[in-house]
């Protein structure tokens, strides 16, 4: 890989890897197909590397850069970015260097992104336990033989599993004293099967399968980040603050090609009755002034607490809490203005709006597809509400730890 001298010119790039993206963007939504062809050029751009540490041989990026680049790819096509999205927040959590991921872990993963592209998302979410933004225990467990871990589970929802090279696997181990934490499970091990469950409203190039582990052998160091269970979870209390501002940023950038659609529509469309393009009507220029207003706002605020998140030389419990609510209220506006861009963009276009042969439809459904990631809006707005009223919290959001009696509650 030719790799650019700066973070600053690999998202230069991002505009037109996502004109060329967009070109299979509807195919992929019709196949529910992964476009795993743009995954070599974003590779290629620098951008897989954007958010790795200089030290490392990566451009040394920020939240703010990564931001940038998911919601200029979301522009093109929202799969490529979500998946984007998912491998910055683990990089990202690396390059703070914190000592939450070991050093031999950390090493693997940044080598291999650097060397071939190598794409890592996190496996949480089960069908009977739900996901660990509620402070559900996984019932993914692992039992130790000699010096290896057997991996034995069924994770839903792994985005991005037909490109991925390293899956972050929430589960148990089964020692007397039981352990939760995390195993870094290379996606071809033997003993990883896919079954082909998703078929979705919207996002359904993203390829967000279950993955069922059966007695997948692990090296003892492949399991970190670790807790006792009966002190639940052990998450990084960074991590929320990337996970909510990233996964706003994909469907901020669906909204984004929805509202420059439709400001081209209006401008070039002459209906007959009329002799005038649709936009010289006050009607028009009223709805897109509105659309306007909706997705400022939600540029200014991503922006605005990722630039925050950036300056801060250190960061201190009170600031990361300070900045997880404020990503907290970033994620559901910013998700529920592209909502109502979409849906204004699709009004506006009247039957060519429904039509199958133009993309409002598709941006309209992929963003809805947003109310679907956990942390779900109610626990979200709960969560602010305790915060605001002195009380505790209802349950982690991504940081924190479980209840213990939550944990005690789930046997591995």
């Amino acid at each position: 890989m030719t790799q650019p001298l700066t973070a600053a010119e690999a998202l230069a790039a991002a505009p037109a890897l996502a004109r060329t993206f967009a070109a299979t963007a509807r195919e992929a939504d019709q196949n529910a197909r992964l476009p795993v062809e743009n995954f070599p050029l974003l590779h290629e751009s620098g951008l897989l590397s954007l958010v790795i540490a200089p030290e490392r041989g990566g451009l040394g990026g920020g939240l703010d850069d990564a931001i940038t680049a998911v919601s200029t790819i979301a522009e093109g096509e929202p799969a490529t970015a979500l998946i984007l999205a998912m491998h910055y927040i683990q990089h990202g959590q690396i390059a703070l260097d914190d000592g939450y991921w070991p050093a031999r872990i950390a090493d693997q993963l940044v080598s291999s992104s650097l060397e071939r592209g190598a794409l890592v998302n996190a496996a949480y979410v089960e069908p009977f336990v739900g996901s660990a933004s509620h402070g559900a225990i996984p019932q993914t467990s692992a039992r130790r033989e000699g010096e290896r871990w057997l991996l034995s589970g069924h994770k839903k929802y792994v985005t991005g599993i037909d490109g991925l090279s390293w899956i972050r696997v929430m589960g148990v181990t089964d020692e007397p004293e039981a352990r939760v934490g995390y195993f870094l499970v290379p996606a071809d091990a033997p003993g990883i099967r896919v079954e082909r469950t998703w078929n979705s409203l919207g996002m359904r190039a993203t390829s967000s399968q279950d993955v069922i582990f059966e007695q997948v052998s692990l090296p003892l160091d492949a399991f970190f980040a670790s807790a006792p269970l009966s002190e639940g979870i052990r998450h990084n209390p960074l991590d929320s603050i990337w996970y909510l501002l990233l996964v706003a940023a994909v469907y901020h950038g669906i909204a984004q090609a929805a509202r420059k659609r439709i400001v081209e529509f209006v401008t070039h469309f002459v209906p007959g009755g009329l002799g005038a393009p649709l936009a010289s009507l006050p009607r028009f220029q009223d709805a897109i002034g509105e659309i306007e207003i909706r997705h400022t706002t939600a540029r200014r605020l991503l922006h605005s607490i990722g630039q925050d998140y950036d300056r801060a030389a250190e960061k201190t419990p009170a600031l990361i809490e300070a900045l997880s609510a404020d990503a907290a209220v970033a994620r559901l506006t910013v998700i529920q203005h592209a909502i109502d861009v979409t849906s204004a963009a699709l009004e506006l276009a009247g039957n060519q709006g429904v039509s199958r042969g133009n993309d409002f439809e598709r941006h309209h459904r992929d963003v809805l597809s947003a109310r679907a990631h956990n942390p779900h809006a109610q626990l979200i707005r709960s969560n602010l509400g305790n915060r605001a009223l002195g009380r505790k919290r209802v349950t982690p959001l991504r940081d924190g730890v479980a209840p213990a009696r939550q944990a005690q509650a789930v046997s591995p």
